[in-house]
């Protein structure tokens, strides 16, 4: 993540109207960036990622897949505990195969656990 210093920098040599518009620009943009609400395949507020919800299956370490909606195979997952959501949890996961341009393939110890994940 840029720091908001590092980028006024880059606006030193710029006229004094253009320079104050793009400080005021920069430091509303960096202090608001969200990841928003958790939703299946609905994108990140102001991030080039992804929000998945998913259930993991009722036998333990047995592979599951979610369908992620991307253009492309996402390459990172955070699992997340979606804080307005009653008994949300994070739980162990594990990639059993790269992703592709369909879907990501898991599996975990927990079984019947709702998860939410950000993928990009």
């Amino acid at each position: 993540m840029a720091s908001i210093g590092g980028v006024e920098a880059y606006l030193g040599s710029l006229e004094p109207a253009v320079k104050l518009a793009m400080q005021q620009i920069f430091r509303y943009v960096l202090g608001n960036l969200q990841f928003g609400a958790v939703e299946h395949q609905t994108r990140a507020t102001n991030f080039q990622a992804y929000w998945l919800t998913g259930t993991t299956p009722t036998n333990a370490n047995e592979e599951f897949s979610i369908a992620h909606g991307l253009s492309s195979a996402p390459n990172f997952l955070f699992p997340v505990a979606a804080l307005n959501q009653i008994g949300s949890q994070t739980v162990p996961l594990t990639v059993t195969r790269a992703a592709d341009a369909n879907r990501i393939y898991l599996r975990s110890s927990s079984t019947g656990a709702a998860i939410a994940l950000l993928v990009g």
